[in-house]
């Protein structure tokens, strides 16, 4: 039988863009995946997961500069030899960050843009469009532009789109992460009942996982292991930290003082411009409570308006009945925003500056209280503690290292509330516990926003979900 992907001795540096130079990802990789396996590899975040999906996928070292070596075949013909519009029949990619493949300006132009590029006839193109959208359920948003997409909704349209390209190997990385169960459940299925080559890439195990995949693999210092499943998992939970003790269960939290973050009676519309079918949005709050040490999940469904109510909470848009208040006082707007702080779902949407060191210290240089010295002391400790380095560049870091820079930065900013919204996207489980931890030091109340159940229910002290446009305690 013939692999649909073979890769000997592989290795792979990265281009380095400060004066260190950086250390090898792979060195004399190999895989084999026969045509029609269901495969997952595990790896725990930053070791070369995605660069790996992004050098099968032929866009790096061509977008992303580096030293390759080794040979990589598809279907028995060479990468080297495939030209993008040859390889694009032939393997779909869908990214762990949605956003960084958009490239038309609606869902439907979304969908047809590779199918133009592959010259397919228009009927066909029509017809598989339609269905794509159907089976992700986009109808109502055809008409919609990535901006004003959740990020569930986002990855429902990458993966619309790897449905309509219809190539014989799909590369999914994080795939699951994003959706909420119904739709990992369509995703589940559409890999058990496709007669395709995949291969998911995960930095967690995921119960949807259970009995999905014909084999397990594992990114394992530059190279990949094979064997017993079981213990190939149990490797994969020591080399993350998931064997080890829960941070938040070590962790002594001492606030300066107990604080409450409160709704009632809360009432907020917001429409997408761009969305010529979707109704007004409408969001109702009748009782919201989030307290100092607390850690509080909201799980819901995509587009349920759990990132809308996130906007509210930290003033970015304002209620049009109904009131917040901090221990009793109200508060709206930019008396929030000083607060509450919200990292974003996309940590691009937050990092704007050159260097990890100037994007830690850009806040603390407008303190008059700290002295240089105290800045640089600070941000030092800050990188140590969440394993940045201070010189690399955000642009050109993982994405998972640029979600730990997002969180850095509010850890110095030091709000009494943090909103974490899919934090534990792309993240290993106690990757994501040890910021939480960081960022509950001194008492901050969390409210962290959340697909995967089965990691909300382990942490949280209380929980809410949205049901029809209303926020309810579950």
């Amino acid at each position: 039988m013939i692999n649909a992907l073979s890769i000997e001795d592989l290795s792979f540096t990265y281009q380095s863009w400060t004066e260190k130079e950086n250390e090898p990802l792979f060195r004399a990789l190999s895989l084999a995946l026969p045509a029609g396996s269901k495969t997952l590899l595990l790896a725990p975040f930053n070791k070369g997961k995605t660069t790996l999906a992004k050098i099968i996928c032929g866009v790096c070292p061509k977008y992303f500069p580096g030293e390759l070596q080794g040979d990589i075949n598809l279907y028995g013909k060479s990468l080297s030899d495939l030209d993008p519009w040859d390889l694009l029949p032939v393997c779909t990619y869908v990214s762990q960050n949605p956003q960084e493949q958009f490239v038309a300006t609606s869902v439907e132009e979304e969908i047809a843009f590779p199918l133009e590029s592959m010259g397919m006839e228009r009927e066909t193109m029509h017809a598989r469009i339609e269905e794509a959208i159907t089976q992700w359920g986009l109808q109502d948003l055809r008409t919609s532009s990535e901006q004003e997409l959740s990020g569930g909704e986002r990855k429902r349209v990458l993966l619309a789109t790897m449905q309509a390209i219809d190539a014989s190997f799909w590369l999914l990385d994080e795939a699951f992460d994003d959706l909420d169960q119904h739709w990992r459940d369509q995703l589940k299925h559409l890999i058990a009942t496709k007669d395709k080559t995949v291969l998911v890439l995960a930095s967690r195990y995921l119960r949807e996982f259970d009995d999905l995949f014909d084999q397990v693999l594992l990114l394992d210092e530059g190279d990949i292991a094979s064997g017993d499943r079981s213990t190939l998992i149990s490797r994969f939970a020591h080399l993350c930290g998931d064997d080890l003790p829960s941070p938040l269960e070590t962790e002594h939290i001492q606030p300066s003082q107990k604080r409450i973050l409160s709704c009632k009676s809360l009432q907020a519309e917001r429409s997408r411009v761009s969305t010529t079918k979707s109704k007004q949005f409408t969001l109702e709050v009748p009782d919201f409570q989030l307290r100092s040490g607390e850690l509080v999940t909201l799980v819901g469904p995509n587009g349920s308006g759990k990132s809308s109510f996130s906007r509210l909470l930290c003033g970015l848009d304002t209620p049009i009945a109904g009131q917040i208040t901090i221990d009793g006082e109200p508060f709206r707007d930019k008396q929030l925003s000083k607060r509450v702080g919200y990292l974003f779902q996309s940590p691009d949407l937050q990092i704007f500056l050159p260097t990890v060191a100037e994007e830690l210290s850009w806040s603390l240089k407008r303190r008059s209280d700290l002295s240089k010295s105290e800045i640089e002391s600070r941000i030092a400790t800050c990188a140590e503690l969440f394993s940045l380095d201070l010189e690399d560049t955000p642009t050109t870091m993982s994405y998972p290292l640029r979600k730990a820079l997002q969180a850095a930065v509010y850890y110095l900013l030091d709000r009494p509330f943090y909103i974490l919204d899919e934090l534990d996207s792309a993240l290993t489980y106690q990757s994501t516990l040890s910021i939480i931890a960081h960022l509950r030091r001194n008492g901050a109340g969390i409210l962290l926003i959340t697909h995967d159940r089965q990691f909300a229910d382990k942490v949280a002290q209380r929980s809410y979900t949205i049901k029809e446009g209303r926020l309810i305690a579950v």
